[in-house]
C-alpha cells in the first residue's frame, strides 16, 4: 500500500516538473480566432493563406502575431492584427513549475496568448465604382410606358 501511495506522488512531481501552468491551461499551441464580417461572407486571409468565409473560427498559433485581411467583392479590404503576447498563466510558475515549466510554456507556445482573439469588421462599399448597385425589384418590373 505505502508503495502505490509512493508511485503516485513520484508521477505527480513529475507531471508538475515536466509542464508549465499555462501549458495546462492553454492545452496546446493554438487558440480560436474568431472572424466576422457584416455583411457576412467576406474571404478570410490569415498570414496570406485563405481559411474560409465569414462567420469564422479557426486555430492559429499562439506563439506568433498574424495578420488578418477580409476581402469581398464590392467592399473595401479590411486589415487587422491580431498579436501575441505572454500569457499571465506563465506567473504561476513561480509558484508550481519553477524554471522547467517557464521552459516549458515558452517553447511550446502555451505560455503565450492572443489578443484579440475575436476579429469583428463592418466592411465599407467601394466608393465611386467598383459594382453597380442591384437595381430595385420596382424597377425590374415595371413595364416601359406605352406610347
Amino acid at each position: 500500500m505505502a508503495r502505490g501511495w509512493q508511485t503516485m506522488a513520484a508521477l505527480a512531481i513529475v507531471g508538475m516538473i515536466t509542464s508549465g501552468c499555462a501549458t495546462i491551461v492553454h492545452l496546446g499551441s493554438s487558440e480560436e480566432l474568431n472572424v466576422s464580417s457584416e455583411p457576412s461572407g467576406a474571404t478570410v486571409l490569415i498570414d496570406g493563406t485563405e481559411r474560409g468565409v465569414t462567420p469564422l473560427a479557426t486555430k492559429v498559433e499562439r506563439k506568433k502575431d498574424h495578420a488578418v485581411v477580409l476581402t469581398k467583392e464590392g467592399f473595401e479590404e479590411s486589415q487587422s492584427r491580431v498579436e501575441s503576447h505572454i500569457s499571465w498563466w506563465v506567473a504561476g510558475n513561480v509558484i508550481f513549475g519553477g524554471l522547467v515549466g517557464i521552459l516549458v510554456d515558452v517553447m511550446s507556445g502555451g505560455g503565450y496568448t492572443i489578443e484579440p482573439d475575436k476579429v469583428a469588421v463592418t466592411l465599407k462599399p467601394v466608393e465611386g465604382g467598383g459594382s453597380s448597385p442591384t437595381p430595385s425589384l420596382s424597377s425590374v418590373t415595371q413595364s416601359p410606358p406605352i406610347p
